[in-house]
């Protein structure tokens, strides 16, 4: 097949759910495993991930390079990047674990997968990635911050996902100080949030939060 007839009969196999023979012609095709086969650029990999093929993904990976896994699309989005705000843990681990480097990869907004799971409240999705990318426990600053300059605790806070936020203070203590481009801290974002407090001036279970951000 030319480059063009592999990507419509990996497009129409992928829609219906034929993986079985997507896998097939990944085997026997090198020049399918980089194919971009929709109008928004996805490879087939893209969307067995959208479409929660944990077993199917696996093998694909298996056959697949570490450049090709960094294909992204129109959004710069790679295939950890939709596992990551899915937040299957399975598949962020299948794909990054034998290539941490890909959970720093970035999209038009700067945003990694890393980011995208704490953005999206995937906290189990983000502490797999994090441990990943950061094995000796020091944290890389440089996967958190997009191009808003929000932060993934601004993100986490600004979506209630207060039990992520917490654990993001624990291994990214320094974000407590950053601002956005708006000037916010983590702290002014979270004086937004009453459902972080009990009535009158008494902290909820979230005292913690508070307590990093001040001091």
């Amino acid at each position: 097949m030319d480059p063009e007839k592999i990507k419509k009969y990996l497009f129409r196999i992928a829609m219906q759910s034929k993986w079985e023979e997507v896998i097939r012609t990944y085997e026997l095709n090198e020049k399918a495993r980089g194919a971009r086969i929709t109008k928004s650029g996805d490879t087939a990999l893209h969307i067995a991930v959208s479409d929660g093929q944990e077993e199917h993904v696996e093998k694909l990976v298996k056959l697949i390079t570490e450049e090709e896994l960094k294909i992204k699309n129109e959004r710069g989005n790679t295939p950890l990047h939709v596992a990551a705000w899915m937040g299957n843990e399975t598949m962020c681990l299948c794909i990054a674990k034998d290539h941490p480097s890909l959970v720093g990869a970035l999209n038009v907004d700067n945003e990694t997968p890393l980011f995208l799971a704490a953005a999206y409240g995937k906290k189990n999705a983000f502490l797999r990635m994090h441990y990943i990318c950061s094995p000796n426990g020091l944290p890389n600053y440089n996967y958190c911050r997009r191009n808003d300059g929000d932060t993934i605790l601004h993100c986490a806070i600004a979506g209630d996902y207060f039990d992520l936020a917490f654990q993001i203070i624990h291994l990214y203590e320094d974000l407590v100080n950053y601002v956005n481009a708006e000037g916010f801290s983590p702290l002014h974002l979270l004086a937004t949030k009453p459902s972080a407090f009990k009535s009158g001036s008494h902290l909820s279970r979230f005292q913690n939060i508070i307590y990093y951000c001040e001091y």
